[in-house]
């Protein structure tokens, strides 16, 4: 970040990530207000020990040198919340082109990864889709930089209670946000991690499992810098009654698997994140908990899962 303008440092679980631009009063968290508690002050980040896991430079549009992309190996492409994304290879290179389509945005946003995808410049339109294309580019390449460190983001609603986190997994619509809503008015003591993609990280040399709070909450402002040990998975599925079991391991992989947004095409991040997501199904226990939206999932689902 040294010599660049207008650059923040942030951190976000175990790792830092960095943002600069040559754009007069630019600052990255005035765009995203969720990044406001996880940015660092420079003497903070001095006395850090932990690297920057990646950089981003975020330009005006007018600054990108028109080409064209078609000359790129298209390595994926997917939706992602109402976009179009797709990252391509650059021939003989180690860097990628990513572009994305945003919702309310006609023309596609550009964005340029060097060095694996550790350091990028970004150019933005200047419109409302700005702050959505930042934000999921954050995001997206802070799971692609950690996943190789035993790190994940898992599309889960955490809930804190009695030091330890309990995550809340299962597909759209199962009612994670509605069972850990159920816990914060029904059992006493509770806080509210993340609602939406919190940090998973799997420390080799203790054999722990730790969950943090990330700039990532879904439609909850739910940003926080804490963290926790991870104290159990529980994988919700919607029932006419209320019924929990422990999976083994296999099953509880499994579970896990569902829950982590994974990019197959790439053959180093995809291993690593099988590798930490069968470590956390071997360490963590994994539940499965068939249910009703009522307080007697969540107090049933507390009395199992949490340690007396």
């Amino acid at each position: 970040m040294k010599g660049e303008r207008n650059a923040q440092v942030y951190q976000v679980g175990p790792y830092l990530f960095g943002t600069s631009s040559t754009i007069p009063h630019w600052k990255t968290e005035e765009l995203i207000p969720s990044l406001k508690p996880f940015l660092l002050s420079l003497d903070t980040y001095k006395k850090k020990e932990l690297k920057i896991a990646f950089s981003l430079a975020v330009q005006p549009e007018s600054e990108i040198q028109e080409e064209d992309h078609a000359k790129y190996r298209s390595l994926v492409e997917f939706e992602w919340e109402g976009a179009t994304c797709r990252i391509s290879v650059i021939p003989d290179t180690d860097s990628y082109l990513i572009t994305i389509l945003a919702p309310n945005d006609p023309k596609e946003y550009t964005a340029y990864f060097f060095y694996g995808f550790t350091k990028g410049v970004l150019f933005l339109h200047e419109t409302e889709a700005d702050a959505f294309v930042l934000n999921n580019i954050l995001m997206m390449i802070y799971a692609f930089n950690t996943a190789c460190s035993d790190t994940i983001l898992m599309h889960a609603s955490v809930i804190k209670k009695d030091g330890k986190g309990y995550l809340f997994q299962g597909k759209s619509g199962t009612g994670k946000s509605t069972h850990s809503g159920l816990w914060l008015k029904h059992i006493p003591g509770c806080e509210l991690l993340n609602d939406d993609n919190p940090v998973v990280h799997f420390n080799r040399e203790t054999g722990e499992a730790t969950v943090y709070g990330s700039p990532w909450s879904g439609k909850t402002p739910c940003y926080k810098q804490l963290k926790a040990p991870v104290g159990a998975l529980v994988s919700l599925v919607q029932a006419k009654h209320n019924k929990i079991r422990k999976l083994d391991n296999v099953k509880g992989f499994v579970s896990i698997f569902s829950s982590v947004s994974t990019l197959m095409c790439h053959g180093e991040s995809y291993q690593s994140i099988l590798s930490t997501m069968l470590r956390l199904a071997e360490l963590v226990p994994v539940y499965e908990l068939e249910n009703l939206p009522d307080d007697d999932a969540a107090k049933l689902c507390k009395s199992t899962v949490v340690c007396p």
